[in-house]
């Protein structure tokens, strides 16, 4: 799950992968917008096969919250 939640996190945000950790939030990556917050929505739902809820989607503020929320939802590694 972690290496597709970069791999996610790389591809629409453009941003390098090493700059990618828990830790990183919205707040610090320039490109990471509404319109590219909606784009993760989609590319982690469609990566995924789940159907995030508006609670869910609102509270991924930073990686750490989205891996929160995939493991909320049985989702490891």
């Amino acid at each position: 799950m972690q290496e597709k939640v970069q791999t996610i996190l790389v591809d629409v945000l453009h941003i390098p992968a090493l700059q990618v950790r828990d830790s990183l939030a919205m707040k610090e990556v320039e490109t990471w917008d509404s319109m590219r917050h909606m784009e993760l929505v989609a590319s982690i739902e469609q990566t995924f096969g789940i159907e995030l809820t508006m609670d869910e989607i609102v509270s991924m503020i930073s990686v750490g919250d989205i891996k929160r929320v995939l493991r909320g939802r049985g989702l490891e590694g």
